[in-house]
């Protein structure tokens, strides 16, 4: 898998933010910007030994991962406001309601007290053509002038109101279900965020355990490597603590297990590879390249190095991500050393650096017929597995 550069992907967008017309079109287009280095990133090589691509990558995934959060905090704020404007205008509703009936109540009693308590016209000549008549004329026009008017206006003035926040609950009501939409939209996203960085530290994870058992490896070959490794994977190891939690992948063993080894030619690995390690190094002899190294490493010493450095729990010695451990400290049985199937290789004593040199070359082309293969971020590593 190729390296990448996951800014390439922000500068070559730059220039669309500018033609971004309102603040939530910026928004969005910075989070379309974001999400496009954040694809690239989850592509960075985990086996490279280039630290600041890698520091780099997790950077651009937790940005990715920030700004999908924001935005599904954003939307989910967004749905609660609509759902607290709703639930005032059903509380207003009913307060309304409530007041309508009394308002029908009070305009009732306004005209029947109205109507009872008219005396009637004095000129008896009135009376003696239609008195029932007169009398509700009358009573009209004193309801219709009176106090009877007053609880007419307050009765249209209810309704009108009540009109109005029953529109305001409908479309409360609409704008909270396609807001509650956008939310499922952006949690989606989020979960591709998380998915990608979940992949990358997974992967990282892994190479910081593999790298850091290396380094304790070769701490007997060649010092100053050892801490070159150590010091970029420091590095590594604090990208992966500010993010979250990653598991690693591995090989543990349960302490106390057995493994046979055997010396060839001065190197300790397993029994079960010793003649295709005596196969390889007569072959490379023969090309005139006597090679040494280091292969078995006790399981003991890192068992040793993780209670220092992590814990003596079982948890802290076996399961404990190196990343939590300081300095970070690969877990026991993760290394191909631990089970004698891998081994560093030497040429005069100095540890193989070069992958253009014509020892690799060799190895390259001779190793795999033994059944050896080499790590890409490590030229003198080589084993039955290639990790």
């Amino acid at each position: 898998m190729a390296i990448v550069i996951p800014t390439l992907v922000a500068l070559a967008a730059a220039g669309s933010l500018a033609s971004a017309e309102t603040p939530t079109e910026l928004r969005e287009q910075r989070k379309q910007v974001q999400d496009d280095a954040a694809e690239v990133a989850a592509e960075v090589d985990a086996i490279s030994d280039d630290v600041d691509l890698l520091t780099d990558a997790l950077a651009t995934l937790q940005g990715s991962v920030d700004a999908q959060q924001a935005a599904v905090d954003a939307a989910r704020r967004a749905v609660a406001q609509a759902e607290v404007v709703q639930a005032q205008a059903d509380q207003a509703i009913a307060s309304l309601e409530a007041q309508q009936r009394q308002a029908r109540t009070d305009l009732q009693a306004a005209a029947i007290q109205s109507y009872v308590s008219f005396q009637g016209p004095e000129d008896i000549e009135a009376l003696s053509d239609d008195p029932w008549g007169a009398a509700r004329e009358e009573t009209l026009v004193e309801f219709g002038t009176g106090s009877g008017l007053e609880e007419l206006d307050t009765l249209r003035g209810i309704g009108a109101e009540l009109e109005l926040q029953r529109q305001i609950a409908a479309d409360a009501a609409l704008e909270a279900e396609a807001l509650q939409a956008d939310v499922e939209a952006r949690l989606d996203a989020l979960d591709i965020a998380l998915e990608r960085q979940e992949t990358v530290l997974v992967e990282v994870n892994t190479r910081l355990e593999s790298r850091l058992s290396e380094m304790a490896a070769l701490s007997s070959l060649d010092a100053s490597l050892a801490e070159e490794i150590r010091v970029g994977e420091q590095r590594i190891a604090d990208a992966i603590a500010a993010r979250r939690p990653a598991t690693g992948g591995g090989v543990t063993l349960p302490a106390g297990t057995d493994i046979d080894v055997v010396s060839v030619r001065g190197i300790v690995v397993n029994v079960l590879i010793s003649d295709e390690l005596e196969g390889l190094l007569a072959a490379m002899a023969a090309e005139g390249f006597t090679l040494g190294g280091g292969g078995y490493r006790s399981i003991e010493s890192q068992i040793r190095l993780r209670r220092a450095n992590c814990g003596t729990s079982d948890f802290a010695i076996w399961e404990m991500s190196a990343s939590r451990c300081r300095p970070p400290t690969a877990r026991p049985g993760l290394s191909q050393h631990e089970l004698g199937l891998a081994i560093d290789f030497t040429l005069g004593g100095r540890v193989l650096r070069s992958r253009s040199s014509d020892v690799f070359r060799a190895l390259s082309r001779l190793g795999p017929t033994f059944g050896f293969y080499n790590l890409p971020s490590e030229p003198w590593h080589w084993s039955t597995s290639g990790g």
